[in-house]
């Protein structure tokens, strides 16, 4: 029952930090921008311009959310036939559950690269 708790309570705070990090990157990025757009104002540039441009570039991968949805299936799959296979298997072969995620993440890192088409390059 402790070792339940203790877990959960990983799973949270490695969350927290993750969404804690992401809203620091994001602030860093609004950061640099302001920054930008002060020194082009300076300089006499449009700042709208700019901000086309750079919107252009960072509008990212419309499959990303596609690629980031079949790896999180693959890892959660891959921790359940671990824990399956730690609970079945007998000694050794218990500690190939924790070889199934990498496995599983390299899978479907194939299966993205085979299935979702990419952009022609410009």
């Amino acid at each position: 029952m402790h070792a339940s708790i203790g877990l959960f309570l990983l799973i949270i705070g490695i969350g927290v930090f993750i969404l804690i990090y992401g809203m620091r990157l994001k602030a860093h990025r609004d950061e640099r921008l302001a920054k930008l757009y002060e020194k082009a104002m300076k300089e006499g540039f449009d700042p709208r311009e700019i901000k086309f441009d750079l919107e252009e570039r960072e509008r990212g991968d419309p499959f990303g959310n596609l690629k980031a949805g079949v790896i999180l299936l693959a890892v959660a799959l891959a921790v359940v036939a671990g824990i399956w296979s730690a609970d079945a298997l007998n000694g050794a072969y218990r500690l190939l559950g924790f070889a199934l995620v990498p496995a599983a993440v390299g899978l479907a890192t194939v299966f993205i690269h085979f299935a979702i088409p990419r952009q022609p390059e410009d």
